[in-house]
């Protein structure tokens, strides 16, 4: 029960990664506020936790959506503990064939939410001298586009996750003194919904087939991750166990970056 008497938010909570977290943290004793733009996600997931917690639909890459996810916290519980800035969306695409709509659009979800949650957030967790800010980056971060013509290129992704990893560092050094540690979760390719939400017509084999080939080729433990691995490694550092560790990336990736 590390997280008894927590108050804890996660943006993007209505699946995958997110809604891993939310069971993970509820199971340890926090007690949640919950956002997704999709309020049947979060329907659904507040009948699997229980009562206990607040559900808070809207987009928080919009300064409105984002304050009063804040707002509701504090009215609710009286204080906020924890922030997992995890909502987010791939994208792929050439760079050439991006256009500024889906490059404003993709920014807009994985980088400016982030500031906007913090924005709001950071002013209680000031006041109370404490908190923990973990922000979801990812393996993409730290690499670039191999040669492969046909591929998938990801390179807008990428340039928001190494911003959700800077945005930590920086973050991390200005209010250390003040008692909030930020870091970020880098993972590697985690089985979610995100081949589905590209590939809607394929069926639940050939799905299969695409994951357990990208564990094969792409990790040296030869299998993807797990969403509620991923939690794990969110847990760790919003938990008191990381109380010395702040600044800092967790790669789970299945020895990718070791290669």
């Amino acid at each position: 029960m590390r997280f008894d008497g927590k108050v804890a938010i996660i943006t993007g909570s209505g699946s995958g990664i997110g809604r891993a977290t939310a069971q993970r943290l509820a199971d340890e004793g926090a007690r949640l506020v919950l956002n997704d733009i999709d309020e049947g996600y979060l329907s659904e997931l507040s009948g699997v936790l229980g009562s206990g917690h607040q559900t808070v639909v809207g987009n928080v890459s919009t300064e409105e959506a984002a304050r009063r996810l804040a707002e509701t916290a504090l009215d609710r519980f009286g204080r906020i503990d924890i922030l997992v800035n995890n909502v987010g969306d791939l994208f792929i695409g050439e760079i050439t064939e991006t256009s500024v709509e889906d490059w404003d659009r993709l920014l807009a979800t994985n980088v400016r939410s982030m500031f906007l949650c913090c924005k709001h957030v950071l002013p209680t967790m000031l006041a109370q001298r404490s908190g923990s800010i973990v922000n979801l980056a990812s393996i993409s971060a730290f690499i670039g586009q191999e040669a492969d013509e046909g591929g998938p290129s990801f390179f807008a992704y990428s340039v928001t996750k190494a911003a959700a990893r800077q945005l930590a560092t920086a973050l991390a050094t200005r209010y250390a003194k003040d008692g909030i540690r930020v870091n970020s979760v880098a993972p590697g390719a985690t089985r979610t919904k995100q081949v589905r939400h590209f590939m809607p017509q394929l069926s639940a084999e050939e799905e299969d087939a695409i994951w357990e080939n990208a564990g094969a080729q792409g990790t040296p433990m030869g299998r993807v991750g797990r969403p509620e691995e991923i939690a794990a490694a969110i847990a760790f550092l919003a938990s008191d166990d990381a109380s010395f560790v702040t600044g800092t990336t967790l790669v789970a990736d299945g020895g990718y970056l070791a290669r």
